[in-house]
């Protein structure tokens, strides 16, 4: 097999030219599908190669030397339609194009929502990075959270009496990438994530949400999921386990969440304010009222203060009235009380640091 990029002649169970270093298959600039040295045409998509060097050795494709490239944690979302050479065929080429933009529209306005970016369209579907420009400590739930935003503005859409039906399949992927601009000039993310999120998005069901294994371990207990098992990708040295992404589970962050899945560490260090609260509490069983407020750094502890102050609470009559917002939420009125599933929940804590 002949190196595209050095001309030197290779074993063909080769993936890497042993002269230079660079992938002998060629990445897809579109989306990103592995194509022989050669060909002209990307296999998978029909996005013409051109002169686009192969892929480095590390699995990330070449930067412009002004943009250097930014190493980055993302997790990448992929959302295509699905039977759109179908409905082509069926629709006037104007009104294809009404139906791909109002699509196209809903879901940029999801996935902004929920802090991504989209940065590329590609025909009838998209590709957004959730971790930059703006990275959060929340990324991989923002995204799923905006996959399954667009299975409802989807939805929606397809109550419109004129409006043609429409079905979507998403995949997202998380993992190490350089995010940079190649010889287009338009931001792309260089590494394995974006290519498994294209491939995870191919086959998944219609109208669903599918996840990697390593994005399933950053939401683990946020969402109620189905185990497809590892599956075998095009393109993919390795199986990948999948999962879809069924629901939201209810729990109130990611706290709760390890707390049910993998229990807590012993409470350590919080006696005097654990003290305080319940002195506080005391006092309101006489008829004092009593407000307190909990401020500190995020991870420093206040979700676990309180747990434990609950637990010490447990054995004394008393109500809980308990809910959660999130960053992602501030300009949802109400949500902590319209997205209670418990009745005796309420608004009175939030993951903003205080």
């Amino acid at each position: 097999m002949r190196c595209s990029k050095c001309g030197s002649e290779n074993r063909e169970s080769r993936k890497f030219c042993a002269k230079c270093g660079a992938r002998l298959a060629r990445q897809c600039p579109e989306c990103h599908a592995a194509n022989e040295p050669g060909e002209d045409f990307c296999g998978e998509c029909g996005t013409t190669l051109g002169d686009a060097a192969p892929a480095a050795a590390d699995g990330n494709q070449s930067v412009t030397a002004a943009d250097g490239g930014e190493r980055r944690h993302l997790t990448i979302l992929f959302c295509d339609l699905v039977g759109s050479v179908t409905l082509t065929s069926q629709l006037d080429p104007e009104e294809w194009r009404a139906t791909v933009a109002s699509y196209q529209h809903a879901a940029s306005e999801a996935v902004t929502r929920f802090g991504g970016e989209v940065v590329r369209y590609i025909r009838d579907g998209i590709m957004a990075f959730f971790g930059y420009p703006v990275a959060h400590e929340n990324d991989a739930e923002r995204a799923v959270r905006a996959g399954l935003a667009i299975l409802d503005a989807v939805s929606q859409l397809n109550q419109q009496p004129t409006h043609p039906k429409l079905s979507v399949r998403i995949g997202i992927d998380s993992g190490p990438v350089v995010v940079g601009t190649g010889a287009g000039q338009a931001v792309d993310a260089f590494g394995d994530a974006a290519n498994i999120a294209a491939r995870v998005q191919a086959t998944a069901e219609p109208h669903t949400v599918v996840v990697t294994g390593a994005t399933h371990r950053l939401i683990s207990g946020l969402f109620v999921v189905e185990d497809h098992g590892a599956q075998t990708l095009k393109g993919v040295d390795e199986p990948v386990q999948l999962y879809r992404v069924v629901r939201p589970s209810g729990m109130r962050g990611r706290f709760e969440a390890a707390a049910a899945i993998r229990g807590l560490t012993p409470f350590v260090g919080r006696q005097e304010e654990l003290r305080l609260l319940l002195s506080r509490s005391e006092r309101a069983i006489d008829g004092e009222g009593q407000v307190v407020t909990i401020i500190g750094e995020a991870g420093i502890g206040k979700s676990r203060l309180v747990r434990h102050f609950h637990d010490a609470i447990a054995g004394t009559p008393h109500t809980w009235i308990e809910a959660g917002g999130g960053a992602f939420f501030q300009n949802t009125p109400f949500y902590p009380v319209s997205e209670t599933n418990d009745p005796n929940r309420f608004a009175s804590l939030s993951h903003t640091g205080r």
